[in-house]
């Protein structure tokens, strides 16, 4: 299976942690509050306070949600935000 990232318990983890990151970062450049942003993206202000903490997962749905209303590639929300560009 080559191309394929084999994932474990601490990729799932990291992946968790980029995505909290990248959401923080994003929201925060955009001026935006978690309460704008939850509104932006239809989810629980709580529920983005979560993500950003890497508390909660979340769906493929909400991911693609966001992407597009952030107009993003849905890859720029999980990408190790310690390299430049990705997310932007």
């Amino acid at each position: 299976m080559t191309g394929f990232l084999r994932c474990g318990p601490s990729c799932s983890m990291r992946l968790r942690q980029n995505l909290a990151a990248n959401i923080r970062r994003i929201r925060s450049e955009r001026g935006l509050s978690q309460d704008n942003f939850a509104a932006l993206v239809d989810v629980h202000r709580t529920y983005v306070n979560h993500l950003e903490q890497a508390r909660r997962n979340l769906t493929i749905d909400v991911i693609e949600r966001m992407a597009d209303r952030l107009e993003i590639d849905p890859c720029a929300l999980i990408a190790d935000p310690k390299k430049s560009g990705e997310a932007r």
